[in-house]
């Protein structure tokens, strides 16, 4: 009986002390990033017809951002600044394209120091300079450099908490059927008021949709071999985007529909309650003080961002009043930037002179195409005219709460003259602190594409 009793007492003990360790054990990091994908455009943020359930079981049981904003719409020029807590242009990356710097600090060093294992998989886009901060780079794209995800968690050192980087290129372009299915049809699409409401541009739409589905398919893997391998709860999961969706007015504009992205915490150890919606600003720049802090340690000097763990206890709490965001040279010459509060966005604007062309291939898309022929009839509203539009306004202000996807420029009207000053002011502030400042036209870099075929200039 004594021996029973030992034993019974033993197991108990070992039971205990197994629940302490997962209460006290650094958490784990994965973050899933898209590639080009709206912020509404998933179940999550209500879009119904597109098919994420993957996606939308992470919002229901962790956290919902809705007022999450990037801080470019811009590829590289985005990923450099998620992974470094710095703004594009203070990364040395803010083109697209352009290698991040060797000495730029990614999120992987102090979390290697403090002993994790660190791997980014898929789509790299940073460069080669600082591929010795992780401990494994796995470049892929397409499906292929996702389906590294799943065997890159089961292949990890078991004795050390992890930060994965998982990046998709869907749904970037170009598009061709066959990404999932059954396939999204026409009729499931929502077209949003910046585009025509024509045939072609919603079987752009349905294809689109078909990527992120399969996004979500491979996040849907991942999430499973978590719980089989036992970490889910004590694992930090992010879901983003790297720039809004690849169509016109979308992707490389400081508009809403460029840089609000899709922002989806799942931390069942550090978190209150589940299915939450914050709607407190937060950005991009902040994810890495997040994580450093959620690992218990301290943020690095470089850092520009502000940790938001606090929201993850309490969805009222506020850890910035302003997020802000820029459009450097993608494809084409550009310098605007952009800060949006809780109500109003403001964009200034330092090339009024160039139309607000989109990238070279969304000007090759289907979208584009029926822009330009509705153009050619004299057959586009103002609105959907705005991609072609000469000169823009040097500076626009809108009320995103009544005008989300900024179409009533509200910069002239004297009712609203002394909000544009005040937000002139902290972008100018920002500016400041930040060492932003404009270097004259002559000093950007030119197209590197044709805006109306979208084809390479020549040299």
């Amino acid at each position: 009986m004594n021996s029973y009793r030992f034993v019974i007492g033993a197991l108990a003990l070992l039971a205990l002390a197994s629940v302490a360790t997962a209460e006290t054990a650094q958490p784990n990091f994965l973050i899933f990033i898209a590639d080009d994908m709206a912020w509404d455009d998933c179940g999550a943020y209500g879009h119904p017809y597109i098919r994420t359930p993957n996606i939308d079981r992470l919002a229901e049981e962790g956290m919902r951002f809705d007022r999450a904003y990037l801080t470019c719409s811009s590829c590289s020029p985005s990923r450099c600044s998620i992974l470094t807590g710095r703004y594009p242009h203070s990364t040395g990356a803010s083109e697209l394209h352009m290698p991040l710097p060797a000495e730029q600090v990614l999120i992987a060093s102090p979390l290697r120091e403090a002993g994790y294992y660190t791997a980014a998989v898929g789509k790299w886009h940073l460069g080669n300079a600082v591929i010795k901060q992780f401990d494994l780079v796995k470049q892929g794209g397409g499906p292929g450099g996702e389906g590294d995800w799943l065997p890159t968690l089961k292949d990890r050192p078991r004795d050390k908490p992890f930060f994965f980087w998982f990046a998709a290129t869907d749904p970037h372009r170009d598009y061709a059927p066959g990404a999932v299915d059954p396939p999204h049809e026409k009729s499931d699409t929502i077209v949003p008021p910046i585009f025509p409401d024509t045939d072609p541009v919603r079987g752009d739409l349905a294809l689109y949709y078909d990527e992120i589905s399969r996004f979500d398919e491979f996040i849907g893997l991942v999430l499973q071999e978590l719980e089989e391998q036992g970490v889910a709860d004590n694992t930090f999961v992010l879901v983003i985007s790297d720039n809004g969706r690849p169509f016109p007015r979308c992707k490389t504009t400081v508009y809403e529909d460029g840089v609000h992205t899709p922002f989806i915490v799942r931390y069942p150890q550090g978190m209150s309650t589940t299915g939450e919606v914050c709607r407190q600003l937060v950005s991009s720049v902040d994810i890495v003080p997040t994580v450093l802090e959620l690992a218990g340690q301290p943020p690095l000097a470089s850092h520009q961002g502000k940790s938001f763990a606090a929201l993850l206890k309490d969805v009222n709490a506020t850890t910035r009043e302003a997020c802000f965001s820029e459009h450097n040279w993608h494809d084409y010459q550009a310098f605007e930037r952009g800060v949006v509060t809780s109500r109003f966005r403001y964009v200034r604007n330092w090339q009024p002179q160039l139309p607000g062309t989109p990238p070279a291939d969304a000007v090759r898309s289907p979208t584009h195409l029926e822009l330009q022929r509705l153009r050619d009839a004299n057959q586009l509203t103002p609105a959907l005219a705005h991609v072609f539009t000469t000169p823009r306004p040097e500076e626009e202000l809108y009320d995103i709460t009544v005008d989300p996807h900024c179409l009533n420029n509200l910069a002239d009207k004297p009712a609203y003259a002394k909000r544009l000053s005040e937000l002139k002011n902290q972008l100018a502030d920002w500016q400041a602190q930040t060492q932003d400042a404009f270097p004259g036209t002559e000093n950007l870099t030119p197209d590197g594409f044709d805006r109306e075929t979208g084809l390479r200039v020549k040299k």
